[in-house]
């Protein structure tokens, strides 16, 4: 039996995710945030990324978290979520 399509919500805690709450994941070059806990999603279940991006929850490699900028559209709706952050943009040297 194949499971129906999850548009961000994950599975092992459905309907129940903290808008506030997210989690970020390497994706098709950029770091994503997705809403919900990384907890709340089975490896390989799709996710929608606070930029409306589908992104595949899994185990990223080193590399991607360290090459990989910051999504701005996500930064900037999760700074939204969470008012105005008085810390600075997270940025590699």
């Amino acid at each position: 039996m194949t499971k129906p399509p999850n548009p961000g919500r994950g599975t092992r805690n459905p309907g129940r995710l903290d808008p506030q709450i997210f989690f970020w994941q390497p994706e098709e070059g950029a770091r994503h945030a997705i809403p919900g806990a990384h907890a709340d999603y089975e490896l390989g279940e799709q996710g929608q990324s606070l930029c409306a991006q589908p992104v595949r929850v899994r185990a990223a490699s080193e590399s991607e978290w360290i090459a990989f900028p910051t999504c701005d559209k996500c930064w900037q709706a999760a700074k939204s979520l969470h008012g105005e952050l008085k810390t600075a943009r997270p940025r590699l040297l």
